[in-house]
């Protein structure tokens, strides 16, 4: 058996809580309804130590009062400005803003050798009820974990449901989560399958935010991780963007939790308009069961987003890598997102020698207006660029290469998806990093907003 993959029962890992003198038990929720001004978002940035990896996490804002603090140290927060890279905070971090400007934040991780080895992003998440991860590797040569933070101050109780090829699949059930801590739950306990599986994790008694963290070995030889973004609810019109150009693994997952087999159909948006994948344009997925497609061949290299109709709600994400032998191989994901908001704004610190292009997907059937402003290091944004997408198709706008960016998106448009796709030489390596970019909550149009009593006004 792989010596990496974690035995036995679930390992949880608590941070402590830490509390001011004068504090004591959590705050109630005020009843009477806070002014704009006053209330603000919460998303929770994933993080941890690395001997051998640089941890960047990116916070960036429109207007004042944008703070981070460590989510075991909720009193001990600090202003973070209009921008700013923390780096190699340690542990995952909250970051909070006032309504209603808009905010952003993204976790990178680089690292040319060691079990972190290459390049791998995450979007920082609102904390909720209910996170779908679709194409979690639960292979014998992977080590896959939970990473669960609670925001609030009183205990969460965590379920984990998990669907593989064959139905469900025994998980971990009632894990608690402490206010103000974080918690990793070892997937190593799940039967090893050849394939991937969904895992649904969800709180029956309070709101998390959470995050997979996938590795894969061969013996004891690290070949790749990455974050595997939280999905869109199972639905029956999905948009997977963010597919990269190149060659390499390109495996759709889909997983139907429902009680009647779904049929999907495959549609490509790519930088000519929709086009089609003979042969693979239809799939059929039986009740509580996930089904992996192979498709390399259909999308013969070419950058571009997936449009998914299915007779019944299903999930969906895509399994990516650059191709190679394990020496160069990095491996990426994508998943079925919302649409982006009418005004977001996504920094990104992956360093100087990466490169990123912002890809912007419209499944629509009229044009999408939209303007992209960048900026580097914090400094000024410049002019905005107005693009337009047609419908049926994808483009790319490329950010100028910089420590770290800052994109901002505005459209009118409803439908529009997006993704930073991300790409760096790292010694022998071939990063590829990919992050969805939709709403803070993927879940619906608007995050919920919370009374913060650490946040400040």
């Amino acid at each position: 058996m792989n010596r990496w993959i974690w035995p036995g029962a679930v390992v949880v890992t608590l941070g402590a809580a830490t509390a001011a003198a004068s504090f004591v038990g959590p705050q109630p929720v005020p009843t009477a309804p806070f002014a704009s001004s006053a209330s603000r978002v919460s998303v929770v940035c994933p993080a941890f130590e690395s001997v051998t990896a640089t941890v960047r996490v990116a916070v960036a804002a429109t207007g004042p009062g944008l703070r981070t603090s460590k989510v075991t140290e909720p009193n001990q927060g600090g202003d973070a400005g209009a921008f700013k890279v923390l780096t190699n905070p340690g542990q995952p971090l909250r970051v909070s803003a006032p309504l209603p400007g808009p905010f952003g934040a993204t976790s990178v991780v680089v690292a040319e050798n060691g079990p972190d080895r290459g390049l791998s992003a995450s979007g920082c998440v609102v904390p909720r009820t209910d996170h779908w991860f679709t194409g979690v590797d639960v292979r014998t040569q992977a080590q896959s974990e939970v990473v669960v933070s609670n925001l609030d101050g009183t205990t969460a109780s965590v379920d984990l449901t998990a669907y593989g090829e064959d139905g469900k699949v025994a998980a971990p059930r009632g894990v608690e989560v402490a206010g103000n801590t974080s918690a990793t739950i070892s997937l190593g306990v799940l039967p090893r399958l050849d394939g991937p599986l969904t895992v649904r994790v969800s709180s029956s008694d309070g709101r998390v935010a959470a995050f997979v963290r996938q590795r894969t070995w061969q013996t004891d030889v690290p070949l790749g991780v990455d974050w595997l973004p939280s999905g869109s609810e199972p639905g029956t019109d999905q948009v997977i963007p963010g597919i990269p150009e190149g060659g390499g693994t390109r495996k759709l997952v889909l997983t139907n939790p429902g009680e009647r087999t779904a049929s999907v159909t495959i549609g490509v948006l790519s930088d000519s308009g929709p086009i089609e994948l003979t042969g693979s344009e239809q799939v059929e997925v039986p009740a509580g069961v996930t089904r992996t497609v192979d498709l390399a061949a259909g999308l013969a290299g070419q950058a571009g987003a997936l449009k998914l109709t299915s007779t019944q709600p299903v999930t969906a994400g895509m399994w990516l890598d650059t191709g190679g032998d394990d020496a160069r191989r990095d491996p990426a994901y994508t998943v079925a997102t919302a649409p982006v908001p009418a005004d977001a704004v996504w920094p990104l610190a992956v360093g100087k020698s990466g490169r990123t292009v912002l890809q912007l997907a419209n499944p629509g059937e009229t044009d999408a207006s939209v303007s992209v402003t960048t900026s580097a290091n914090g400094e000024a944004a410049g002019q905005p660029k107005i693009v337009t997408v047609g419908p049926g198709s994808t483009i790319t706008v490329p950010v100028d290469a910089a420590g770290a960016s800052v994109v901002r998106v505005k459209t009118q448009a409803t439908d529009l998806r997006a993704a930073l796709v991300s790409t760096e030489r790292l010694g022998r390596v071939r990063g590829l990093a990919v992050v969805d970019l939709a709403a803070q909550d993927a879940s619906s149009a608007t995050a919920q907003v919370v009374f913060d009593p650490h946040a400040g006004s």
